[in-house]
């Protein structure tokens, strides 16, 4: 059965779509579904796309072209330290319900004892496929996937991490392959409830520089990444990447790695959207660049010029662009500023 591609899909292949679709990072805080759909009046008892207790019949409502989905990265995992701390399935150790920055992989041996790292749950995964085999819905749903990058440093500890990369780069190479052969299994039983669409999360930058170079960026993820990114289009579906931050560097790599788009592409950090339309046009689709200060603190006069310009260069240079705020809309964003993203965005060609 042929089924008609998506506006979403349509950008993320490179092709001619009707318009300029839009993209949701998550799903919004409830402080903020509650404030929007009260000051626009949504409908509320529509509730023919519920998941994991979200309404996703809301982000319809509101415009929103496809969302991604943060429920589906693994399943329940862990255990306690006895001191207030616990460490999750990630090897990450928390207090409380913060992240210490420590991790406990610090040897090959934990490595192959551990345990805590499993895939969601037969239930979530049949839930998942009921919900995405439903017709007649407008969203296309974009399943995200834990990065490699982020995942390695956060399991070891951030400062032991760094010393790895000098003193003992075989752990670091073992852990990232660790992660890898997770992602890789993750995407293979998310292929088969029915998704198409995936994107790497993985924070590479900070504000005007990136967390490590290109090379050793290179070095270290590229070929790990390209397993990953072929069992993805052998099936012609399609993998975006995610990093807040400063990435402006690392464009190029992820040209060669073939990633259908890169998201967030923060100005707040420094990202020259408007250099990488020139430097690169039509080789990648850019998500993003409608910085969350701007949401929070801006007019919709300011949103509405914001968005104008990113897609009149979009065209002027002709690269594929899909508008979306660089992070999660969160409790503080102005219902106006984001009804403002979207109206314009929609209404651009009329």
């Amino acid at each position: 059965m042929f089924l008609q591609k998506s506006n979403f899909f349509k950008v993320l292949s490179k092709e001619i779509s009707d318009h300029i679709p839009l993209y949701c990072t998550g799903y919004p805080d409830l402080a903020f579904i509650n404030k929007y759909t009260e000051h626009f009046n949504l409908n509320l008892n529509k509730k023919n796309l519920v998941l994991c207790d979200k309404n996703y019949s809301i982000i319809d409502q509101i415009g929103f072209d496809a969302i991604s989905l943060w429920d589906f990265r693994r399943g329940k995992g862990g255990y306690n330290l006895g001191d207030q701390r616990r460490v999750d399935g990630w090897g990450r150790i928390y207090k409380g319900d913060w992240y210490t920055w420590e991790g406990v992989f610090r040897n090959e041996k934990i490595l192959e004892n551990w345990e805590h790292l499993k895939l969601p749950s037969k239930k979530k995964l049949k839930d998942l496929k009921t919900f995405l085999g439903k017709i007649n819905h407008q969203l296309e749903y974009v399943l995200s996937l834990p990065g490699l990058f982020e995942k390695t440093w956060q399991s070891m500890g951030f400062t032991y991490f760094s010393k790895c990369l000098k003193k003992n780069v075989k752990l670091v190479e073992t852990i990232i392959s660790f992660f890898s052969d997770y992602v890789k299994e993750l995407i293979s039983v998310l292929q088969n409830t029915g998704s198409k669409i995936f994107i790497i999360a993985d924070d590479y930058g900070y504000k005007n520089r990136t967390f490590i170079s290109k090379e050793i960026w290179r070095d270290l993820l590229f070929n790990q990444y390209q397993e990953i990114i072929n069992i993805v289009h052998e099936k012609n579906q399609k993998i975006i990447i995610h990093s807040d931050g400063y990435i402006s560097d690392l464009i190029e790599v992820f040209i060669d790695l073939d990633f259908d788009a890169v998201q967030s592409l923060e100005a707040n950090a420094g990202v020259n959207i408007f250099s990488l339309f020139k430097e690169f046009k039509n080789q990648i689709c850019f998500i993003g660049n409608l910085d969350i200060a701007l949401l929070i603190y801006g007019t919709p006069f300011q949103v509405k010029q914001s968005v104008i310009k990113l897609i009149k260069k979009s065209k002027e240079y002709n690269c594929p662009l899909i508008i979306s705020p660089t992070q999660q809309i969160n409790s503080k964003c102005k219902p106006d500023n984001i009804k403002a993203m979207i109206e314009t965005t929609k209404n651009f060609y009329s």
